[in-house]
């Protein structure tokens, strides 16, 4: 049975400088920037894979100020494996069934008190 994976977040309201964020247009126009890290996928961004089958979560905690809250989770997800079982103000739990292969996406969205803007941040997530 597979582990649970944690993954960090952080989102900035400016854009990156070439230190490892991406860059992003938030829903009110300006370019903010996020970071993951952790994961247990290729290379540590925010990836999760899971071999063999078997459920598991995938844990992401924001780890920025205090204006930043997450607001909702979406997905990319062919086989219906995903869902979103946790609405705390920081970190969002992602039930994966794990029960088929396949590659998919989830989305974070990030909630800028002081802005009134939603900031998209997405990784990937895959069954081996």
């Amino acid at each position: 049975m597979p582990n649970n994976v944690t993954i960090n977040l952080d989102v900035r309201n400016s854009a990156s400088s070439g230190d490892g964020y991406i860059n992003v247009l938030a829903s009110n126009g300006q370019t903010y920037s996020y970071k993951y890290s952790g994961g247990n996928g290729s290379g540590g961004g925010g990836n999760a894979e899971f071999n063999g089958r078997g459920s598991a979560n995938v844990v992401v905690q924001l780890h920025s100020d205090q204006r930043y809250t997450i607001s909702n989770v979406t997905f990319n997800d062919p086989n219906n494996q995903l869902s979103w079982v946790n609405h705390a103000p920081t970190t969002a739990t992602i039930h994966n069934q794990n029960s088929v292969v396949q590659s998919a996406y989830y989305e974070i969205f990030v909630f800028d008190s002081n802005a009134g803007a939603t900031v998209p941040c997405d990784p990937q997530i895959i069954n081996k």
